[in-house]
């Protein structure tokens, strides 16, 4: 049986006014060529939200990756 081994990378919500709109997608899409380029494959990108603001209190990305172990 194959085995899996993750490695999940933070990007913080970043909110100030000098910032551009997608400018925390850009480093998540940054973050994630790296990683392939180290053999990690994208499994998936989660949103999680603060639970006290509800879905407009997002937080940022939880990158999750995904590789064969050896």
């Amino acid at each position: 049986m194959k085995k899996y081994e993750y490695k999940f990378v933070e990007v913080s919500a970043k909110s100030n006014f000098k910032m551009k709109p997608g400018e925390s997608f850009e480093e998540c899409k940054k973050i994630i060529l790296e990683e392939a380029e180290k053999g990690w494959q994208l499994k998936q990108i989660v949103t999680p939200f603060n639970e006290k603001l509800g879905v407009y209190g997002a937080m940022g990305y939880q990158i999750i990756f995904e590789k064969e172990s050896k």
